[in-house]
Formats: structure tokens, sequence, C-alpha cells
């Protein structure tokens, strides 16, 4: 089967004084308990998810190499634990779907299409806790088709804007934007900075999908910015910033 991944206290004159303490001393004993057996409880069900997670076994060619544009696939055994508490996700130049196809005896077939070559990293997680493994490191070959398809969707759909692409101020944190919403590319993103002072150069993901690469150069002077998306270099790179 594929699948694409009070009790309201009664109020009254029974009862004696006696009786009342004695059912606010068993609140009190009740409260502790629950406090206590939480502790309990909670450090029960790290040990259960760590435990668990580490009994997940998962192999394949697909979490070592691949080839853009052609399955990849990977095996995973849950060991009788719920696919639902198991999660998957994917770093690299595309973030393909995984696709799974439940076999007979609880095994589970995992297959994925890169777009784009480059370097990946595949995380599987077990409520957050990694199997053993995880992070995998993928290296996704590809053909000169491929390849040039990067380049277009980098060319074509990556957009820069504003002015301190081009012009900085030294001992501040400049920045500018990166737009990449509408292409293939989701990672891979490296920026690198030479001038006549030390640089920090950073990136800033925004919660609408853009990035703001930033840069504080030490000194002023004539800086160059290379940006690029594995090693294709966005439009206009390398940037020409005059810093003063």
């Amino acid at each position: 089967m594929m699948s694409k991944h009070t009790t309201q206290e009664r109020k009254g004159m029974s009862g004696s004084k006696a009786t009342r303490r004695k059912r606010t001393a068993n609140r009190e004993i009740l409260k502790e308990g629950i406090r206590y057996y939480s502790g309990v409880y909670f450090h029960c069900s790290a040990f259960f998810l760590e435990m668990s997670a580490s009994s997940i076994q998962v192999w394949g060619e697909g979490l070592v190499q691949g080839f853009a544009g052609r399955p990849s696939t990977f095996s995973i055994n849950p060991n009788g634990l719920r696919m639902e508490g198991i999660t998957f996700a994917i770093e690299g130049p595309s973030r393909p779907d995984f696709i799974f196809n439940h076999l007979p005896g609880g095994l589970v077939e995992v297959y994925y299409t890169a777009t784009f070559p480059g370097s990946y990293r595949i995380h599987i997680k077990f409520f957050g806790r990694d199997v053993p493994g995880s992070p995998f490191s993928v290296d996704v070959m590809g053909d000169l088709e491929s390849k040039v398809s990067m380049a277009r969707d980098v060319i074509q759909n990556v957009k820069i804007s504003g002015p301190a692409a081009t012009n900085g101020k030294s001992l501040i944190t400049n920045q500018f934007l990166l737009d990449a919403r509408n292409a293939v590319v989701s990672g891979g993103l490296n920026a690198s900075m030479e001038g006549p002072g030390n640089v920090q150069v950073g990136f800033k993901e925004n919660l609408d999908g853009t990035i703001h690469v930033q840069y504080k150069p030490s000194h002023s002077g004539v800086y160059k910015l290379n940006l690029r998306f594995g090693d294709i270099p966005v439009v206009g790179s390398p940037f020409i910033i005059n810093v003063n």
C-alpha cells in the first residue's frame, strides 16, 4: 500500500471538622502523588523514546548515494512501533517528497527522487529522537542535463534586492534580500566574502520564506561577495560591494 508521506464538592452541614480535615489531607497527598508520579512518568517516557528510537533499523543505498531525477530507495524496520511516530526530513539542493510502500511483516520501503545533484542530509526521527545513523549524508550525482536544469532554475527564479548588495558600511550588519520562493532549489546556499578587512557573513531566514544575506565588514574598501547554490552562482555573483 502506497502513501505520501471537577469534581465539584457539594456544600452542606454534613460531615465533622475531622472528616473535612481528612478530606483536605487526602487531596494534598493526592496532589503530591500526582506530582511525584508525573515526574517518574516523564523520565520513563524519555527513556522509552530513546530506547524505541534505537531499536529502529534503517538501511539501503538511498541513504548513501543517489542520482538526480531517478528514484532512490531505502528500507526501514520499525520493530513494531507505529510509523506515525517516525518523521522524515531532507536537506539539500531540492526537497523531494517521501513515498512509502508497506510490506508484509512490518517492513517499509521508502522512495524519494532528488531533482538536483549535490550533498543531502536525511533526518529520520522517532518522536524527535534520531534513529541510529541519522542524519544520513547522501551524495546525489547528476548528468549534464540535471546540472543545466539546476543552473537554469537558479538563474531564472532566484532574485536579489536591496542597496546593501552594492553598498555597505563598516562595523555594522548590512543585509539584502534573497528570494528563492519560486525556485525548485531549496538548499546548499553558501557565501564567501573577500576584501581589505575581516568579514562576518551569514543568513537569516524570514517567516515568508525569503532570506536576508548579512555581512559585517571590519574596514572600509571594495569587497567581493560570492553567493551560490551548490556550485551555481546567483545572478550578479560575485557582487562588488563598496564599503565606507
